[in-house]
């Protein structure tokens, strides 16, 4: 088993997945910091005074990793920070979740759909997605790893 989740085409059809997920993701927060940094405030996580600084940080940081993991360059940083954010994302959610905080997470939009009613259940999808893309993330992570250690091995 393990070497099925280690295979060359499994991990790179996860870092296709995770690079073209991120990069999706950012393009809306880049076009609208102010939105996305409202969209923030909305988690009641952090301190007011860092919300414009992550709306602008957050969006970027994403593109670059979604970037390098499509192209496979800087495997080893972007693969880590795609499972660090990731486990973040999740934890922002879930915490909001188990607050009784009712809100569009922002993740590919600024703004829910008119017609989303149930923004609980769509939190709890959103975190089970997360929780999917965390393990690609984590294996990606884990493969380069390994890697990495056979490369110094053979030195």
């Amino acid at each position: 088993m393990k070497l099925f989740f280690l295979h060359p085409k499994i991990i790179l059809g996860c870092r296709l997945i995770l690079g073209a997920i991120f990069i999706y993701a950012s393009i809306h927060k880049i076009y609208d910091p102010i939105g996305f940094s409202e969209n923030i405030d909305h988690y009641n996580a952090i301190p007011l005074a860092f919300n414009n600084l992550i709306a602008l940080i957050i969006p970027w940081l994403e593109l670059v990793i979604g970037v390098f993991l499509i192209f496979g360059t800087f495997l080893h940083g972007a693969s880590f920070l795609s499972t660090l954010l990731m486990f973040l994302f999740i934890i922002l959610i879930a915490q909001a979740l188990a607050r009784g905080i009712d809100l569009h997470c922002g993740c590919f939009k600024i703004v829910a759909d008119a017609g989303a009613t149930n923004l609980r259940s769509d939190m709890i999808m959103r975190i089970i997605e997360d929780f999917i893309l965390f393990g690609m993330a984590i294996m990606v992570t884990y493969s380069v790893n390994i890697k990495e250690g056979t490369a110094k091995n053979e030195i």
